[in-house]
């Protein structure tokens, strides 16, 4: 994307049709930083180490239900509205660090199972 706008800017040059060429400029600028960002972005998610895995059953520390790990996302991916209502800003890292999605298994299920095995 970015070639094909760096050989429209070069035309436009060429044809000394300098409003074009400013408008591709800016576009390019914007596109190159975007790119930029994204890598960036990339780097960190590439290196975020995750305190459990797939499958992984486990407790929650504060609200103490039971659950299986079915996803991880490496940063908080709610609404901002939810994150409020969840007082994620008000965690020790905040948003930035893992989020696992838990499906939650009910203790009268767990119960029953025992007994069967």
């Amino acid at each position: 994307m970015i070639r094909l706008r760096w050989a429209n800017l070069q035309k436009a040059v060429e044809a000394e049709n300098c409003a074009l060429a400013a408008e591709l400029r800016d576009e390019i600028n914007k596109l190159e930083a975007e790119s930029l960002a994204a890598s960036a972005n990339a780097l960190v998610y590439e290196n975020i180490q995750y305190a459990f895995r797939l499958g992984q059953k486990g407790r929650h520390k504060v609200f103490v239900y039971s659950g299986v790990i079915c996803g991880m996302d490496p940063v908080c991916c709610i609404s901002s509205s939810l994150r409020e209502s969840a007082c994620i800003d008000k965690l020790t890292r905040g948003s930035n660090q893992p989020f696992y999605q838990v499906y939650h298994i009910l203790m009268h299920s767990l119960r029953q199972d025992e007994g069967h095995g």
